[in-house]
Order: C-alpha cells, then sequence, then structure tokens
C-alpha cells in the first residue's frame, strides 16, 4: 500500500507506474465532475477526460489482457456491456442521422472505459477515488456560490418567482449550462452527493456543518433554476440518503430542512397551485402524444438510435428535438430491447446495493441514483453520450455500485491479505 494505493507486484518500476496512472484516474474523474465550471471549452474539457481518465484506463486493460492476468470484474457489468453494445449497434438501422455508427460506437467505448476506470480506483486506490470526488463536488458548489452572488447580488437580478432563471456565472463561458434544466439537474445530482457526505456519521461535526452549508447553496441553486424535477429528485434522494444511513444527525438535518421547505411551500404556496394545475407538464403532454403516435410498430427495436425526433409546435416556431423522457427516448432510439437491458441493469445495481447497504460508497452514490432515475422521467434527452454532466448525473452512481466490492470479495481480500 503506497499513499492509498493498493499495488499488485513488487517490482519498484511497476508500483510507481501503477501509482502514476491512479493518480491520472483521480484528476480525470476530478475534471469530468468539475470541468464545466472552470474549462470553458467543451471540446477541451472532452479532451482533457480522455487524456487523464479514459487513456489510463485503456492502457491498463491492453496491460492486463496482453499479461494475461486474472479478470476480475464481476457478472454485474455483463447488462451494462450488452446495454452499450445494443444502443450502439442500433445505430445501424437509423436514418437520417448526422453521427456515424461508429462515432456511436466510440461513445460505448467511452462509458466502457469510465466504468473500468471507476473501477480501478475503487479496487486500487479508493483514497484517491473518495479525494476526486470531495473535490470534484465541492469546486462545484463553489461555482454556484459564486453564480448566486454574481448574478443576484453584483447584477441585482430579481428574486421573484420564476422572472429570472439561472443557468450560467454570467462572466464568459464559465460555469456555464446553457439551459436552467441542464443545470438545475446537474447542481441537484451534486447537492444529493454533498448531502450524502454531510450526515455521513464518519465525518466530524465541523465538517458536516461545512458540508451543510455547500448542500445548502446547491439546493438554493436548484430551487432557482425552477428545474421542478430536480427539486422533487433532491428532496427523494436526500430521503433515501437518510433512510439508508439512519443516522441522527441525518435525521435532524431532514427534519431541518423539511421545516425550510414547508416554510417555502407557505411563501410561494399560489405559485405552486399555478405549477401544479395550469402548468402542469411544461408542455410535455402533447409531445408524449405525438411520442406516441410515431412509434407505433417501432417498439422493439426503435428507430434507431441518431435518428431525429421532432416535434413541431403548432405557433410553427418551436421544435422539440427529444421526447422530453429519457426513458421514451431510450425506446425511441433503440427499442424496448434497450430498456430491457438498461432494467435488467438496474435491478442488479439495486439488489447489490440491498446487499451491501452498509457499505458506505452504496450510502452516498445510491441516493443520487435515486435522483438521476427520477429526473430522467421528464428530462435528459440521452445517457448514451461523450463526456458531460450526464456521465456525472448517471453513469458515476452507475459506476461507483458496480465497483464497489461485494462482502464476499472484502473478506476474502482481508484474509489473503493476513495470510
Amino acid at each position: 500500500m503506497v499513499s492509498g494505493v493498493r499495488l499488485l507486484g513488487d517490482k519498484p518500476v511497476s508500483a510507481k507506474w501503477q501509482v502514476i496512472m491512479l493518480w491520472a484516474l483521480a484528476i480525470g474523474l476530478f475534471i469530468q465532475i468539475s470541468g464545466r465550471v472552470w474549462i470553458v471549452s467543451g471540446s477541451a474539457r472532452n479532451a482533457q477526460v480522455y487524456l487523464w481518465l479514459l487513456l489510463p484506463a485503456l492502457i491498463f486493460f491492453i496491460c492486463t489482457v496482453l499479461k494475461g492476468a486474472e479478470r476480475r470484474i464481476g457478472a454485474q457489468y455483463i447488462p451494462w456491456i450488452a446495454f452499450l453494445v445494443w444502443v450502439a449497434l442500433s445505430s445501424t438501422w437509423a436514418f437520417n442521422s448526422e453521427t456515424s455508427s461508429l462515432s456511436f460506437a466510440k461513445r460505448g467505448l467511452f462509458i466502457a472505459l469510465f466504468l473500468l476506470a471507476v473501477f480501478l480506483l475503487m479496487d486500487r486506490g479508493e483514497v484517491l477515488l473518495r479525494r476526486a470526488l470531495l473535490g470534484g463536488i465541492l469546486l462545484v458548489a463553489l461555482g454556484a456560490l459564486a453564480t448566486l452572488i454574481y448574478q443576484f447580488w453584483w447584477l441585482d437580478r430579481p428574486l421573484t418567482y420564476r422572472t429570472f432563471r439561472i443557468d450560467r456565472l454570467g462572466i464568459g463561458e464559465i460555469a456555464n449550462y446553457r439551459y436552467p434544466v441542464a443545470a438545475g439537474i446537474f447542481h441537484g445530482a451534486i447537492a444529493t452527493w454533498v448531502f450524502g457526505v454531510a450526515i455521513d456519521q464518519r465525518v466530524s461535526l465541523r465538517k458536516a456543518l461545512f458540508w451543510f452549508l455547500a448542500f445548502a447553496v446547491l439546493v438554493l441553486y436548484v430551487l432557482l433554476t425552477y428545474a421542478r424535477g430536480a427539486w422533487v429528485g433532491v428532496g427523494v434522494g436526500c430521503f433515501v440518503a437518510v433512510a439508508l444511513q439512519n443516522s441522527r444527525r441525518g435525521w435532524w438535518i431532514l427534519g431541518l430542512c423539511s421545516l425550510v421547505a414547508v416554510t417555502a411551500t407557505v411563501i410561494w404556496w399560489e405559485h405552486l397551485l399555478n405549477e401544479l394545475f395550469k402548468r402542469q407538464l411544461s408542455g410535455r403532454g402533447p409531445i408524449w402524444n405525438y411520442y406516441f403516435t410515431v412509434m407505433q410498430d417501432h417498439w422493439v427495436f426503435g428507430y434507431g438510435l441518431g435518428t431525429p425526433f421532432n416535434y413541431d409546435w403548432p405557433n410553427g416556431k418551436t421544435s422539440s428535438p427529444h421526447a422530453h423522457s429519457l426513458y421514451l427516448q431510450q425506446i425511441y432510439d433503440s427499442g424496448l430491447i434497450s430498456i430491457a437491458l438498461l432494467g435488467a441493469g438496474l435491478l442488479g445495481v439495486c439488489y447489490k446495493a440491498w446487499c451491501d447497504r452498509s457499505n458506505p460508497w452504496v450510502r452516498l452514490a445510491f441516493p443520487a441514483l435515486v435522483y438521476a432515475l427520477i429526473v430522467m422521467l421528464t428530462d435528459v434527452e440521452r445517457i448514451f453520450t461523450r463526456p458531460g454532466n450526464y456521465w456525472t448525473v448517471f453513469w458515476l452512481p452507475i459506476a461507483i455500485l458496480l465497483a464497489v466490492q461485494t462482502k464476499s470479495k472484502r473478506l476474502a481480500l482481508d484474509g489473503s491479505s493476513a495470510g
């Protein structure tokens, strides 16, 4: 064990190589989580993720294959690999696609490498994984704080309900998420992670207070995006976190948050009634009606990944490029087969989380997954993408839950170490 890194092999050169590679993976994960805050160019941000996170994972994989070393990735990865393969394959029967099947296949490979990268960090550098995760979510929280101060104090934006929806810092392209819903979904995911850290009994009271303040900043940011799916997701995700950890601190904080939520409900009562009875699904109803009309004979295999989805609004000015539900869009792209594979993967992850619910990583990652599953009901275009926000929202909790060692494996490793 060197600097929190579990080494395989006793050769000094090999040990040094492993430490360097694992540090690179940790840096890459930090960039993936926080890069939107401080790297203004999307292509530059992705290039850094490829270089620091995915390339080291690929090198690890190639070295493992060439050496004929033991493969330790479990069967729980099989449905996810099958999902990635099927979704990429579905692009071969798409029409009017602006993206080639090879490009989609590369996206599937990138996601698989991301899962491998997190597995390697969990397996050989768990301390580095935690540092990268905490550093990334902290930087996002600081970006949210800077945005709130700049927009509502320096620029004096109005706080009247829905008058101004926050989605960017406003200084160049720094911390620019482009759309309020996208900003709300991303920061809601980060808030769920931060809440889990704040109520962790292993965290000192002083640090817990610090993380709770970060959580308050993130929740305020999410509220001011007026992304209702993110509101609901954060509430449910936090409740799941408290139920899993079942600590006195968690229940006290949940009670305090509930009191604040009730107060906000009283203040915004008329606006919330308007959301409930007038705005309702914010126009998603006609989109979904159109969706069920055009699907008809394409339920099993879908139209093929890359086939455009366009709902033209009656006003002739607006067009919706996706179904405003990840699950519906997934069926449109790759059919019910892809949803079945996705469901199988999720069932496996949920079963593993239940069996290992006392594991600190499960208690931290599972609420974030619950959050993602909720917000994907009414938004999130696709999860089969290049590195981006939805990797952090969906694939990060999946990767961590898959990488967590089961109790039997931990006992076996402890026994071999003792021997």
